[in-house]
């Protein structure tokens, strides 16, 4: 790896500086990548194959590639969004739009903790608050256009509750299952406290900052740490 990517960067007169930039990690983070002391993400990967005019296949591994060729199924995600908005608060159905991130977070990492692999495919991102896919923001506006839900603004927080009744049929009994157990255990408590918990946990803390977070990191974690 180390050859592959050092040469085609200095074949394109480019600096360490530059590449890491556009893959919005710092100089620091590329060199490591660089070096092979870490893989580069599948978005990373993505990215390099940009910059450096390659084909991604130079840069990801087998199970990578599985994660490239999975479709997500959209509509799912909506349902995982909106099954935390009816189950995840205790507030007359209202939750923040960081909190419901957080939430579907979890629901994700969670799965692949249990099963090695995700329930939606999604990656995410460390940004500010968030481990959060870059989809999330587009869902949320999209599930607001199609008026399937309501967006309040309260001070500095979206409210958000359903506007009626959703499906549920894209989700398996298992899934459902281990959303309602992370909703139970969160729903009574504040938006503070989810974004602490999950700062707190090892794949947050060993990120960069706008990094994807690889679902591998969770499985280091103690069960209880999980969600």
């Amino acid at each position: 790896m180390k050859a592959i990517i050092e040469a085609l960067r200095k074949e394109k007169r480019l600096t360490q500086d530059d590449v890491a930039k556009y893959l919005w990690i710092t100089r620091q983070t590329f060199s490591k990548l660089e070096k092979s002391s870490i893989e580069p993400t599948l978005w990373q990967a993505v990215k390099l194959a940009e910059i450096l005019w390659v084909d991604i296949d130079n840069f990801i591994d087998s199970d990578m590639k599985t994660i490239a060729t999975k479709k997500i199924d959209w509509d799912k995600y909506k349902q995982i969004i909106q099954f935390f908005i009816e189950h995840g608060t205790w507030n007359k159905y209202k939750i923040t739009k960081t909190k419901l991130a957080k939430l579907c977070y979890m629901a994700d990492f969670t799965w692949y903790y249990y099963n090695l692999e995700p329930i939606t495919w999604l990656e995410y991102r460390k940004i500010q608050q968030w481990p959060v896919p870059d989809a999330y923001f587009a869902t949320i506006e999209e599930l607001f256009n199609d008026e399937s839900i309501n967006i309040e603004i309260k001070w500095n927080s979206h409210l958000i509750s359903n506007k009626w009744y959703y499906k549920t049929d894209k989700l398996s009994l298992e899934e459902k299952s281990i959303l309602k157990k992370i909703a139970n255990k969160w729903k009574k408590s504040d938006t503070k406290e989810i974004v602490d918990f999950t700062h707190n946990q090892l794949p947050w803390m060993i990120c960069f900052d706008k990094e994807i977070i690889p679902y591998g990191l969770i499985t280091q974690e103690n069960p209880d740490n999980v969600y």
